[in-house]
């Protein structure tokens, strides 16, 4: 069937637009498609006044107040006496948050009608909201917040006695630092960074200032004289999700959700259209929930809702309050109690991977309950991670009653290096066999639990988490680098489980990287701490660890291996003479065989075979046996040959002409 054909000049056209609009507003509850309809309807009768009124009500409904007053004002340019557009008119002047002029419109038509009670309940809205701004149940904002202010104003007057200096409006979010790898450097904790106008507690490290030395003036706000109120909302780490759940209550979780999506990295895909429109979607329902917020706070402000929960509650109130409160506390002191009993139980029972999920729930509890509900968790947290420190040094036994090979797997599982193709059924390799983990998705979330930790136990145990993960995701600097500090944290909290546990990570990555005498090392030191703990199956399970690392064997490297390191090492070099010189001895070392050459990698020996048995399958067809003879036939045929003189071979020829 023919789509119709559309005329632009059609009789009554006006009529059906602005009518479709009323039913998309009313029905459909699409109120910017609507608008889009309405447009079209004033376009076509801009004298229409129901056209006006309805595009009014649709542009109020999207949180268009400024446009909605203007339509109105066009309807009452057309009839003044239209007590619906005048109710219409104080409405919108009320959400513009111009209370004393809706209050005015109010009081004046309020005589001509007063059903229905639009007038009435408009006086009502005007008289509550200015008595919330400035009224006696606003209490004293100015005494209260005395301090704020007087901070504030001292920054205001400085930047107008300042020159101006100009601010580009979007900050530049600061980058990682980026290795050549590709990995960011170790993250360090908030509190222990430097700040660039520190202090050095030593001075002779302290540079003075000289006559030609520029210093900035300090930002510091000089003490006012005593005060003694102090304001009613002192702290303001978290004031933005506070006050969004004060005035848009459980809408508060859309915004937070909303403004940390766009960073998400699932909302960027190649589909770059979509993404936009994704992206589009986000800005535009962030900006609708934080104008509706800022309107709301208008009529209710802030300082308003702090004076009402301080002071104006009855005492029958607070008690019943106090009363939910205790309950609440209760409750949770009886879940954290629970959670930290199953942890232990199953540390008992050697069920390390079901006792850190357990630990990992007792860790969010404590990071969501607020302080007052639960007073103890700084208690609790210093069990969990004392219980953690033991659940990952439980992981390090060996069975008496069992197999010397089973006793072998778990040391060459703790190494990296499991031996096992089929589903063990040891206690300690089954623990995390055949379970999928994110570990970049574990790494993010140790990562901003790091930058807020304060205590040396939680950081010791994040640092730990994190040389675990980067171990597992082969990145194995940044792991030896957390490891390390794993080590320092922990010898200051005098925990050592912790450096056991942290020095047999340090162990893995060493023999990942193929360097046993650092694990040797490693292990030794392990060894030696362990003596001092009184732990006979411990310092069992070190010592068989060590007769195992010594006895070790890598596989076979390939050469493009030690021609990385080559390259590396001639890189260093300063000179391009000296490059030339150690390149040139490298090429005199390939010719060498390899019992005899110098190896460049500690740990890696050389491949005794150009190709390795366990290569690429070639996408060309296979060779028959004949085929293969012949061709074996032909090489041992042409190595009777003299090699060709080019290279290294070349080099070597000349130098034997020479002398």
């Amino acid at each position: 069937m023919p789509a119709p054909v559309l005329q632009e000049n059609v009789y009554g056209a006006e009529t059906w637009y602005r009518e479709l609009g009323y039913y998309i507003t009313s029905r459909k509850e699409q109120y910017e498609r609507a608008c889009k309809f309405f447009d079209t309807a004033v376009e076509k009768a801009p004298k229409d006044k129901r056209a006006l009124l309805g595009r009014s009500i649709a542009r109020a409904k999207a949180v268009q107040y400024e446009g909605a007053l203007a339509d109105i004002n066009r309807a009452l340019e057309i009839s003044e006496e239209c007590l619906v557009s005048q109710a219409q008119k104080s409405l919108y002047t009320y959400l513009n948050c111009n209370f004393e002029d809706a209050l005015v419109a109010n009081l004046t038509c309020l005589p001509k009608r007063k059903k229905p009670d639009n007038f009435s309940m408009g006086v009502m809205h005007c008289h509550e909201a200015i008595e919330n701004c400035i009224g006696a149940r606003a209490g004293r904002p100015l005494r209260d917040h005395f301090k704020i202010i007087r901070k504030l104003a001292w920054k205001k007057a400085k930047e107008v006695n300042q020159p101006y200096v100009y601010k580009p409006r979007r900050k530049k979010k600061r980058k990682k630092k980026i290795t050549e790898d590709g990995k960011h450097d170790a993250l360090v904790p908030l509190h222990k960074r430097k700040r660039p106008g520190a202090v050095l507690s030593d001075p002779n490290l302290k540079i003075y200032d000289s006559l030609f030395s520029h210093q900035e003036a300090a930002d510091d706000i000089p003490p006012g004289p005593p005060f003694p109120y102090r304001p009613l909302q002192e702290y303001t780490s978290n004031i933005e999700n506070y006050m969004a759940a004060k005035y848009l209550e459980s809408m508060y979780l859309d915004k937070i959700f909303l403004k940390d999506l766009k960073d998400n990295s699932a909302v960027g895909n190649p589909n770059e259209s979509s993404s936009k429109k994704i992206l589009q979607i986000l800005k535009h329902g962030y900006k609708a929930l934080s104008y509706k917020q800022e309107l709301l706070r208008v009529r209710r402000p802030f300082y308003f809702i702090k004076f009402q929960e301080m002071t104006l509650l009855s005492p029958t109130l607070l008690a019943r309050q106090m009363k939910e409160d205790a309950k609440v506390r209760l409750r949770v002191q009886a879940d954290a109690k629970a959670l930290l009993a199953k942890i232990e139980l199953y540390i008992e029972r050697k069920q390390t991977r079901v006792a850190l999920e357990a630990a990992e729930k007792l860790k969010v509890m404590c990071e969501v309950k607020h302080k007052k509900f639960f007073p103890d968790r700084a208690e609790y947290l210093k069990k969990i991670y004392k219980l953690l420190a033991r659940a990952h040094l439980d992981l390090k036994r060996l069975n008496p009653n069992g197999l010397a090979i089973n006793q072998d797997r778990r040391i060459y599982n703790m190494l990296g290096y499991p031996i096992a193709a089929q589903v063990s059924k040891d206690s300690v390799l089954k623990e995390f066999k055949d379970v999928f983990i994110d570990w970049r998705k574990q790494i993010a979330i140790a990562e901003k639990r790091l930058l807020k930790a304060r205590d040396a136990e939680e950081l010791a145990w994040l640092y730990h988490d994190l040389s675990r993960y980067h171990a597992e995701i082969k990145q194995y600097e940044l792991g030896r680098v957390y490891a390390r500090k794993c080590i320092a944290e922990a010898k200051e909290c005098d925990e050592v489980n912790w450096v056991i546990n942290a020095t047999l990570l340090i162990v893995r990555i060493n023999m990942q990287q193929r360097n046993k005498t650092d694990a040797k090392q490693e292990l030794q030191g392990a060894i030696q701490i362990a003596s001092t703990m009184n732990n006979p199956t411990l310092s069992e399970y070190l010592n068989r660890t060590m007769e195992i690392v010594e006895d070790f064997h890598f596989e076979d490297a390939s050469s493009k291996i030690h021609e990385k390191r080559e390259k590396q090492i001639i890189s260093v070099m300063m000179t391009a003479e000296l490059k030339s010189e150690i390149g040139h001895i490298f090429r005199l070392m390939s010719v060498m065989p390899s019992s005899r050459r110098m190896s460049v990698m500690p740990g890696v020996p050389f491949a005794k075979s150009k190709k390795s048995s366990k290569g690429k399958s070639s996408i060309m067809p296979a060779r028959s046996r004949d085929e293969v003879g012949t061709a074996k036939s032909m090489m041992t045929a042409t190595s009777t040959k003299p090699a060709e003189p080019n290279g290294a071979m070349f080099l070597q020829l000349m130098q034997f002409h020479l002398d």
